[in-house]
């Protein structure tokens, strides 16, 4: 017993269409409910005037000049995905501009419709479409490509993959016209079999690849906003150094795991702070801040910790180094201040506490001294910095040094 399976065609042609109207109003109803980015309505866009461009084909029939726009509308497709990843990735290099994009796709559907209007044969109107909607097909091809996203983007590559198996579809149906002769296959087979099944597939391929494109740019985007919202919380806005509370946890760190020991701790403040912000303004006082965390920063090294902890206070940990380095380091800093203030409203002085960080002291023990020893420095009349020692359950100062800072 054998039984024939024949396709109806105008069956198949219709539920083709059904299937790209559903797919566009899918995207549509997507693009209208949740964050979509530039480029995505283009691809919108592009699927519902192949879903018209289809519709268009289908009543060919009937309306034979119905090809002249469904041609012009099913063309467009490569060019409008184009001009959406054009937006989509508008900060990428990118080997074309729309003008490129617009000349090509007018030359190629003049070349065919000039072919149509002169009354030429099936073969050569079928040869100028062809060779245009491959053309186009190759050129987003390319396109995509040269996206500086294609190389860690699985959906851009996937989406090229797509373009070149498409534009193979026109070589096809023009070798099988050509072998079995003109009027072998009826005009509307090779309509749904060339045209619309391969415009159906892409168009489904593409929705999921412009949804994978979206999710792809959106983790990106979180990415960076959870990147920034880490700088907020870690860094001081003002002098673009670690707060207090990421201060101590790089600090920590380094004193917790015994890296490069000794290591000495370092606190200074700006010597009558009060007395610039309450006599030339918090403008002032703010950029007297940005100027003593940029010329600090300039001095130190790279494995060195720097951190604005209060009001007008710092705090340095510096690893691997001796009371005596810190000290030139001080000195350093005053001088680079002492450079970078000659056109400041007023001079600046910087008094410092520091000291040794014993084995075993935890981060709070060494703060608690060397704010003992800051204290001294100002006792002593500021503009100096004063270690601290540790004698048994008592803080000893040592020799403070002058900074050599002219008086405020």
């Amino acid at each position: 017993m054998t039984s024939d399976f024949t396709i109806h065609l105008p069956t198949l042609m219709l539920l083709s269409i059904v299937v790209m109207g559903a797919t566009a109003a899918i995207m549509s109803v997507f693009g209208l409910s949740q964050r979509v980015y530039r480029g995505y309505w283009w691809w919108v866009g592009a699927m519902w005037l192949a879903t018209l461009g289809a519709s268009l084909h289908g009543v060919r029939n009937l309306w034979p000049v119905a090809v002249v726009p469904a041609c012009l509308l099913v063309l467009a497709w490569p060019v409008l995905i184009t001009t959406g990843l054009r937006r989509f990735f508008s900060r990428d290099r990118q080997f074309s501009s729309t003008r490129i994009d617009v000349a090509l796709y007018a030359a190629c559907y003049l070349g065919w419709l000039a072919c149509w209007l002169a009354s030429a044969p099936q073969p050569i109107r079928s040869l100028a479409y062809g060779a245009g909607s491959l053309i186009l097909l190759l050129y987003a091809a390319v396109f995509i490509g040269k996206l500086d996203d294609f190389r860690r983007s699985p959906a851009l590559k996937l989406l090229l993959v797509v373009m070149v198996v498409q534009a193979a579809v026109p070589i096809l149906r023009l070798a099988v016209m050509f072998s079995q002769g003109a009027g072998a296959l009826p005009a509307q087979s090779l309509v749904v079999a060339g045209v619309v099944l391969p415009l159906l597939l892409s168009m489904l391929f593409t929705v999921y690849l412009c949804l994978v494109l979206t999710h792809e740019r959106t983790v990106r985007d979180l990415r960076e906003t959870q990147r920034q919202l880490r700088v907020l919380a870690d860094i001081d806005m003002l002098t673009q150094v670690p707060n207090r509370r990421h201060f101590e946890e790089l600090a920590t760190a380094i004193v917790g795991n015994g890296a490069a020991p000794p290591s000495v701790l370092m606190l200074f403040d700006i010597d009558h702070f009060k007395h610039v912000n309450d006599n030339h303004g918090h403008a002032v006082g703010d950029a007297a801040l940005r100027l003593v965390a940029r010329c600090t920063r300039d001095t130190l090294r790279t494995r060195d910790v720097m951190g604005r902890v209060g009001g007008d206070e710092f705090m340095l940990l510096l690893p691997g180094a001796s009371v005596d380095d810190a000290l030139h380091v001080a000195d350093r800093i005053t001088r680079n201040i002492d450079q970078a203030s000659k056109n400041f409203p007023l001079p600046l002085s910087l008094s410092f506490g520091l000291v040794q960080i014993q084995t075993g002291e935890s981060l709070a023990a060494a703060q608690h001294r060397a704010d003992l020893a800051l204290y001294e420095a100002k006792r002593q009349g500021r503009r100096r910095a004063v270690p601290a020692r540790q004698d048994g359950p008592d803080t000893v100062f040592g020799e403070s040094r002058s900074l050599g800072l002219d008086p405020l």
